[in-house]
């Protein structure tokens, strides 16, 4: 299938008409800003976007819910737009963008939350309920917060990893100091200092158990695939190069 595509650009407002340049109707669009990336210019240049959209006749907007972008939830609400808000939970395709290379390089990841039982959701279950979302005429409720399938532990999570890849992945336990200067250097994640801090401080809640209970809560949905699974599919990001 042959798709059209334009960059768009939040910390580029000159390309956020883009999408519209040629007369293009929508009939919703789906909203992801990127974590810990100049989160203050890009909820500004999201509203911008929203305005511009509905300008064009979107009437339908869907919206993934990550920290820091409540502003953009207030103004959905303000306008009176249609919306849906999709609340996840830990995606598992941050070990890619966070433990892929200390996984292929030394067999490990960090965390500062051994305590913590996460339902962690695919990226792929969040973008089904995303597609069925955007298709329904309406939606019976404007905000949902999306889980994985199964309650799991960084312990529990490395040796998933050991048994996929056939090697002993380590779960090392370490200070939240660590853990913010861990982030803040990982070079592909692009994060302040700042940010990292404002992470940490949220993986001390998860810790003490912030996520594992919103299991069994009402208007909630539930995800599919199985960390097991996940790993199965993104086995070749964490094989070692030696």
């Amino acid at each position: 299938m042959d798709l059209n595509t334009v960059k768009l650009d939040w910390l580029d407002p000159s390309t956020l008409k883009a999408p519209f340049a040629n007369g293009q109707t929508y009939q919703g669009v789906y909203l992801l800003a990127p974590l810990g990336v100049g989160i203050v210019e890009i909820c500004e240049s999201i509203l911008l976007f929203i305005d511009i959209a509905v300008a064009h006749v979107v009437a339908w907007v869907d919206k993934a819910g990550d920290y820091g972008v409540a502003k953009v939830h207030r103004h959905l609400e303000e306008k009176k737009l249609d919306h849906f808000v999709l609340q996840p939970t830990m995606f598992m395709d941050n070990f890619i963008i966070i433990y892929s290379e200390s996984i292929r390089e030394k067999s490990e990841i960090k965390s500062d939350t051994p305590n913590a039982k996460i339902p962690m959701i695919s990226a792929l279950d969040i973008g089904h309920f995303a597609a069925k979302a955007l298709l329904n005429d309406k939606n019976e409720h404007n905000e949902q917060r999306v889980l994985g399938p199964e309650l799991i532990t960084m312990d529990q999570a490395a040796k998933v990893l050991s048994d996929v890849l056939g090697r002993r992945i380590e779960h090392k336990v370490v200070s939240p100091e660590e853990m913010v200067n861990y982030y803040f250097s990982r070079p592909g994640l692009g994060w302040t200092k700042e940010f990292a801090q404002f992470v940490v401080m949220a993986e001390a809640m998860v810790d003490a158990g912030s996520q594992e209970r919103l299991v069994g809560l009402p208007n909630t949905l539930v995800g599919e695939e199985t960390f097991r699974q996940w790993v199965q599919r993104f086995k070749y990001k964490f094989e070692s190069s030696s």
